[in-house]
């Protein structure tokens, strides 16, 4: 069976902190991690957008912005955050003992054995792969399915069901909606 998740970078290329292990066992701390990162994550992002609000009326006597360095470190610094909190996620998915097989429409998880319709397995494959990535509802239809011919309400009948299927086996994820944002995947820590 095919597993979900994909290579993850070189331990040089690592951004860690003190304390994280990239190859621990323990499903508990990789949500840990999930957490902490995520925290991050939005914490950087909320920096980045308070110093693009500022940027405006600081011009230096050259024409230049003085925040400008300040504003490419944050985005590196986010890009980089952004890397590890998505390393994490996939951490957890394969720590979480999940195995979706697309082709056969089955999802194993904790000894239990789910068989998915086929748009379910390739909503749930192509979420999996983008954990805490979100996707308005037309981009999703497009790009999990290629059929942007298929309504908003579909895809929500759909998300009802996998919800439902995430939900009753326990799996350590949520397919959640924002406002805005779209729908995605996102592990619970």
């Amino acid at each position: 069976m095919a597993r979900v998740n994909t290579p993850s970078q070189p331990m040089t290329e690592l951004y860690l902190i003190q304390g994280e292990i990239p190859d621990t066992r323990d499903l508990d701390d990789a949500r840990q991690w999930v957490t902490i990162y995520r925290e991050l994550v939005t914490f950087a992002d909320r920096t980045l957008s308070r110093l693009r609000r500022e940027k405006g009326g600081n011009l230096e006597a050259d024409g230049s912005n003085a925040s400008d360095a300040d504003e490419r470190g944050m985005e590196g610094h986010l890009r980089r955050l952004q890397l590890r909190l998505d390393f994490w996620e996939r951490r957890l998915w394969e720590l979480a003992g999940l195995d979706l097989d697309v082709r056969r429409r089955v999802l194993n998880y904790a000894g239990q054995r789910l068989t998915l319709t086929r748009r379910e397995a390739e909503l749930l494959a192509f979420l999996a792969r983008r954990p805490g990535q979100f996707f308005p509802a037309a981009q999703l239809v497009s790009l999990a399915w290629a059929s942007p011919e298929l309504s908003s309400e579909q895809l929500r009948t759909y998300v009802v069901r996998l919800r439902r299927h995430l939900a009753t086996t326990g799996v350590p994820a949520r397919l959640v909606s924002e406002p805005r944002r779209g729908y995605g995947l996102v592990f619970t820590a």
